[in-house]
């Protein structure tokens, strides 16, 4: 006899539907008229549900697997907040079904690793491209087409901080696949030398699916690790990375990472008449 019944589980993590009604999608499970065309993509459904938090008249409207979708309004814009897990194959899945629905505007909310030596624990990050460290793009385009975001999106994440007063740093970062890849410290010392400011897992995959596309999209991170800060309170004994949860500067740098991507929002949205 199943422990759980699977019927039961989608009844009570799914949006009911009207009868007769199918979601478009296979993953995310949800519907055209429950998304907005400005989507904030963070990598953590935690940091989802702090963006949602933030959101007047907000709502669940799916949580299946990784993806925790909300949407609400920030100053009378109505916006998406979509969890997409770790990785590329992930969040591509997410990208590709909200895509399908009318979804074109995408800025990820998430964190990153330091490699430079001048940042750390709660710096703010803004991605002017992205090394392409992962797999899933390839399927998309090859390696010499470059991972780049928008560039008004990415002006406006830009301005944004500028008009709040939030230092933020502009500069190319790098995704990857292998979090535990044997050979990370090398990678990571090339790349030092190259100026990469930081390393993350979905940037690149985000950046060419929308290029290809033919989407918005840009990204912003908080930073979870590096040298100029002590990290202090781990997140694990093996690793030099921040308790996500718990650390002051993760949290303050978090909460001002989330601010300036609505700020940022808003500021697309204005350019585009809404």
């Amino acid at each position: 006899m199943p422990i759980l019944n699977p019927e039961h589980a989608y009844r009570e993590y799914l949006p009911a539907l009207p009868e007769g009604e199918r979601f478009a999608q296979h993953h995310i499970k949800v519907r055209p008229e429950d998304l907005s065309r400005y989507v904030l993509i963070p990598g953590s459904h935690l940091r989802g549900r702090l963006i949602a938090e933030q959101l007047d008249d907000c709502r669940v409207v799916s949580t299946t697997r990784q993806y925790y979708i909300y949407t609400g309004f920030t100053e009378g814009l109505r916006v998406t907040v979509c969890s997409t897990g770790m990785g590329g194959p992930a969040a591509a899945i997410a990208l590709e079904e909200l895509g399908a629905m009318g979804c074109d505007t995408f800025i990820r909310v998430g964190s990153a690793g330091a490699i430079s030596p001048r940042l750390g624990v709660g710096d703010l990050l803004v991605a002017t491209g992205c090394v392409r460290g992962g797999g899933t793009a390839n399927r998309y385009l090859p390696l010499e087409f470059p991972a780049v975001p928008d560039f008004a999106l990415t002006e406006a994440l830009a301005s944004a901080a500028h008009e709040a007063g939030t230092p933020v740093r502009l500069g190319v970062c790098a995704s990857g696949d292998a979090f535990y890849g044997p050979d990370g410290e090398a990678e990571s010392a090339r790349l030092r030398r190259a100026g990469v400011l930081a390393i993350e897992m979905e940037a690149d995959t985000l950046f060419i699916l929308s290029q290809f596309r033919g989407w918005r999209a840009a990204g912003c991170f908080v930073l979870d690790g590096g040298e100029a800060k002590a990290v202090g309170e781990s997140s694990a004994e093996a690793l030099a990375i921040a308790n996500h949860a718990t650390h002051p500067l993760f949290k303050a740098g978090e909460a001002a990472l989330i601010r300036l991507a609505l700020g940022a929002m808003r500021r697309i949205a204005a350019a585009d008449g809404r």
